[in-house]
């Protein structure tokens, strides 16, 4: 699937996937709303072998086909500690040498 990527002019690293060709007023009003104006980030192909940085593929692909668009929220600080414990191979519940 390819999409398109927006991100949030007025929520900060707030980001929107698309399928391609998608026009904006397919959106919920709601949606529209909460992210203000857009910007375009870049078009992507959402293939199985593609890894995303804060998300599942699957997930992604998912939202978009049952509710036309998935929402990249920002992280939170507990989920950025947990991505990078990730990027230094610690996992959770793992204990740390002494």
């Amino acid at each position: 699937m390819q999409a398109h990527i927006f991100k949030s002019r007025k929520n900060p690293d707030m980001y929107l996937f698309v399928r391609e060709g998608q026009e904006m007023d397919e959106l919920d009003p709601m949606v529209r709303e909460r992210l203000g104006e857009l910007a375009f980030v870049m078009a992507l192909d959402l293939s199985d072998d593609r890894p995303l940085a804060r998300s599942d593929t699957a997930t992604v692909r998912s939202h978009i086909e049952k509710l036309g668009f998935h929402l990249q929220m920002p992280p939170t600080a507990e989920n950025w500690a947990h991505w990078d414990n990730l990027k230094a191979g610690i996992r959770a519940g793992k204990e740390t040498p002494d």
